[in-house]
Formats: C-alpha cells, sequence, structure tokens
C-alpha cells in the first residue's frame, strides 16, 4: 500500500524543520566566528547543548502544534446525532438498503443513524437481541461528496472491557492513524471477501473461542444508551493515549502500518489465553 498524503506531506514537512535548525544552527556559529568552543563565552557543553537546542527547535515547534491539531478534534464527549438518509445526497442508499435488509433477516434491529465526529460520514447501528452483539454499516465521503470508504463491520462487547471487531473491508490508509491509539484489549480483524452471512458466523465462533480462552462472557446489554457509554469510553481513551504518546514515534508506527497494513490486531489476547492456559 503506498503512503498516503498525509504520511507523505508529514515527512516532508520534518525534513524542511530539520533543514531549517540547521540553518540557524549555522548562523549561530557564524556569528561566534565558525567555532562551537567558546560560545559567547560559554563552557564548552553550555555551547553544545545552545546549538543543540536551536537545531531541533523549529522541529520540537512543528511537533507540538501538530499534536494540538490532531488533539483538537478528539473530544472526551461522543453524543450520536441523529441524522436521516436524505441529509447525505450522495449516499449510496442501494447498498445501505441491501446490507440493511441483510442484517433484519439475521435478527438485528436497528438502533439509530447518527454523523461519524471525527469524518464527514453516515453511520447505521443495529443491535442483535439474542447474539448479544452490535453492528455498523458505515460511509466516509470527502467534501466534495465522493465516498472515501464503505464498510460494514460487527463487534461485541466483552466482559473485562474486551471487544472483537470484525470489518468487511480491505485495510486503507484511513486505518494508520486509528492504529496509533489502538486498544490492547480490542481485536480487531479485516475480511475483504466475506458475505455478511459468513462473517457473522466468523464473528459468533471467534467471539465463543475468545471467551473460552479468557474465561469471559459478552455483555448482555444490546441498548443504544449502552452502545453510546461504549463509544463515550472508547473517545476518552483515543484522547488520552494520543495526548500521552510520542509523536514522532507515532507517525513513524503510523508510516510503517501504510507500508505493511496488518488486517488483525489480536492485542494483549494471545498473551492473555496463554497466561490462563498456564
Amino acid at each position: 500500500m503506498q503512503l498516503s498524503a498525509g504520511i507523505k506531506n508529514f515527512w516532508k514537512l520534518v525534513a524542511f524543520n530539520l533543514l531549517s535548525g540547521l540553518v540557524l544552527c549555522l548562523c549561530v556559529l557564524a556569528i561566534n566566528g565558525w567555532k562551537w568552543r567558546n560560545l559567547f563565552d560559554l563552557p564548552d557543553f553550555v555551547g553544545l547543548v545552545i546549538l543543540v537546542a536551536v537545531a531541533i527547535s523549529p522541529l520540537l515547534w512543528f511537533l507540538s502544534y501538530l499534536k494540538s491539531q490532531l488533539l483538537q478534534p478528539l473530544v472526551d464527549h461522543v453524543q450520536f446525532n441523529k441524522i436521516s438518509p436524505k441529509d447525505y445526497p450522495w449516499l449510496d442508499v442501494a447498498s445501505l438498503t441491501e446490507e440493511t435488509t441483510i442484517l433484519e433477516s439475521l435478527g438485528f434491529v436497528h438502533l439509530i443513524d447518527h454523523d461519524v465526529p471525527l469524518a464527514l460520514g453516515f453511520s447505521r447501528c443495529f443491535a442483535h437481541p439474542q447474539k448479544y452483539c452490535f453492528a455498523e454499516i458505515g460511509q466516509i465521503f470527502q467534501v466534495t461528496g465522493s465516498v472515501i470508504t464503505r464498510h460494514f463491520s460487527l463487534f461485541s462487547v466483552l466482559e473485562q472491557d474486551w471487544i472483537l471487531a470484525e470489518i468487511n473491508r480491505e485495510v486503507n490508509n484511513l486505518d494508520g492513524i486509528p492504529y496509533i491509539w489502538r486498544h490492547p484489549q480490542q481485536i480487531r480483524r479485516y475480511h475483504p471477501h466475506l458475505k455478511l452471512p459468513v462473517l457473522f458466523q466468523e464473528h459468533l465462533k471467534f467471539r465463543e473461542q475468545i471467551c473460552h480462552d479468557l474465561n469471559i462472557y459478552s455483555c448482555r446489554d444490546t441498548s443504544l444508551a449502552f452502545l453510546e457509554k461504549i463509544e463515550q469510553e472508547a473517545a476518552k481513551f483515543r484522547r488520552q493515549t494520543m495526548r500521552r504518546k510520542n509523536l514522532l514515534l507515532s507517525m513513524i508506527e503510523t508510516t510503517l502500518f501504510e507500508i505493511n497494513p496488518r488486517s488483525e490486531w489480536l492485542g494483549n489476547y494471545p498473551k492473555a489465553a496463554a497466561k490462563r492456559k498456564k
């Protein structure tokens, strides 16, 4: 998978700010007669620290500014704003109707149509009262109205903060940034070639295996209020993770993800399952 435009621009700006720092450092040396020793009549160690600080200051400012911009849309409070498909003239109504019909035939009940907080998008959520899981049909758009991605996902909330999510599309560049704030107890798998009924059965089968391996159960609450609570907790975790992590290291992670995308993220599940078997 090719690097996204956002990642390419990030590394261009990193190079630019490093070059700017080097130019500033050369200016300081020129003022000091091209000597780094006895810089401004200061001890050599202090002078060296000043040169290094001058060299990296543009990059540090850029990373700090970018992190503040990335944190800005990551609010702690998430609210599902109820919408109608008529609000999105570019919505692929045919696929939405088809997938809705399939889900309802599998026993899912429509909960809400809502907007997507971090993007221009449409989401239709469902719950299965008997199998205790949720489903989402989502479409994300560009400002021009063209579809960036269309997906369907199934997810189950388990005890001890475990969540299993299955998505029926290819991994793409939009998954790079969310990879930064991945949760160690949220399992995610991508299945681009599975039809919805098959994906549903695979989800239930894998969920049963996880529950057996970890000695936990599925949460039986499938209400809209419970779904909003889960999304609220996820929003807080995203913001806390983004605030805590080093941005440069995170962008390296994202770049490596885009170069070699991962269609499966098991988190701490393998370790937790192995530990319990001992």
